[in-house]
Formats: C-alpha cells, structure tokens, sequence
C-alpha cells in the first residue's frame, strides 16, 4: 500500500473490518484509497459535501487506478447511499454534533443495522449517548495521541434487541477504554489534573467572586478524575 495515513487515520482505518465500506465526509479519499487496498475490502464509497474535495478525491482515485473499486459521490452525509450498498460507514473528523446531524438524516440506514467507525473532535459523551440511544452498541474504542492532540475512535455496532445505558463516567470517557485500563486515557486524566491544579493555582491570586465560582468547578473537576482513576486505574 503506498498510501501513508496519519496516525489517527491510520487507527481508523484499522477498525474497519467489512467487505463494503462508505467513507462520508471523505475529503481527498486518502482513507478510502487505503481500504480499497486492504485485504478483504471489495468496494468503497467516497462521498464529500463538497465539490473541491470530489474533484481532488476523484483525480486521487484515478491516479491509484482504483476507479474500479471506488465510487467517489457528491454527497450531504448519507443523502447519496442506497440500501445496502455498504456494511460500514466511516465518519471522521468532524465536530459530534454535526456527526449526530448526519446518522439522524441517516436514519434508514441505522435502522437497517449499519456498522459505524466514528471519530469525533469535539463531544465524545455526547456521540457516545446518541448511539445507545438509538440503539447501538460500542464495540471497540481507541485512544491515541497525533501531533500533540488526543483522538478518539468508535466502532459501534446495532444491538439485536434493547438498549444498552453507560454511566456518566463511561459515556465522558469511553466504556472500552475504561474497562481495558487504556494508557493513553490515563495519561489524558493524569495532564488534565495537572491543568486544572494549575489554572486553580493562577485564579486563586485573583480574588475575584467569578474566579472563585471557576475554582470551584476545577476542584469539582478534579475531584471527578481522582475518582476514575481509583475506580479503574
């Protein structure tokens, strides 16, 4: 494979384990190129919002004589895909909340049981809550650091029946990742209490009513985290 992903999409692309994949959201298709080269992948759908990014993603395409393997779409999250035309979608790199505006426009294909490889930037608990409530289950969850920014990815997968209810604590950090004792979750705690203690050291000088409501919320912030690593770290 002559197609170097990022760490971070490197760990993506790993969770990805069917035959038929859609990469929404997909920006230059370097992750699709990649899984149209992985053992066992049979056909991928690249699909952008955007039309710049088709038209890179399709030169990109076709420079790697993959045309054959990949369908590169102008697409606003599912709003391109037919029913049962993949197994798994990937969706990376954005905001939660506009990654929760694109599975609820998806619905039809949740409905129908669609495997999910999600890598959100921002509101990881919330995702996280969204998919049990709607009924998905999460498998597998990786936690790595790319040029100095931790990452987060899900892979989630429709339940037979019911709905699965993580604690507060699962839901904010991962119920994978805490269940396996992950490193690098630890060591994101670990430098979140460092931050804390020290923007508490820099607001107690301050003297002010709202620097000592801020206080406050660290401490109980603090306080959180102390309890996580005890229970399972």
């Amino acid at each position: 494979m002559d197609i170097k992903l990022s760490k971070r999409m490197q760990a993506v692309a790993d969770m990805v384990m069917e035959k038929k994949v859609v990469d929404i959201g997909c920006d230059h298709a370097f992750v699709s190129i990649y899984l149209a080269q992985k053992p066992g992948v049979e056909a991928v759908i690249a699909m952008d919002v955007k039309k710049g990014p088709v038209d890179i993603a399709r030169a990109n395409v076709a420079s790697h004589n993959l045309t054959h393997k990949i369908d590169v779409r102008m697409s606003n999250g599912f709003d391109a895909l037919k029913e049962g035309e993949a197994q798994t979608a990937v969706i990376a790199g954005m905001g939660g909340y506009l990654m929760i505006d694109i599975l609820k426009a998806g619905y039809k294909h949740l409905d129908d049981g669609i495997k999910l490889v999600l890598q959100p930037q921002s509101d990881i608990d919330v995702v996280r809550k969204y998919l049990t409530m709607v009924g998905y289950d999460i498998i597998q969850e990786e936690m790595l650091i790319d040029d100095g920014k931790y990452y987060t990815i899900i892979r989630a997968e429709k339940l037979e029946g019911g709905q699965i209810n993580y604690s507060e604590d699962q839901y904010c950090y991962g119920p994978v990742l805490l269940n396996g004792k992950h490193p690098v979750l630890k060591e994101y705690l670990e430098l979140s209490r460092a931050k804390n203690n020290e923007l508490i050291e820099k607001l107690s000088v301050m003297g002010t009513e709202k620097a000592q409501d801020r206080i406050t919320q660290l401490k109980s912030a603090i306080e959180d985290i102390d309890r996580v690593l005890q229970e399972f770290y």
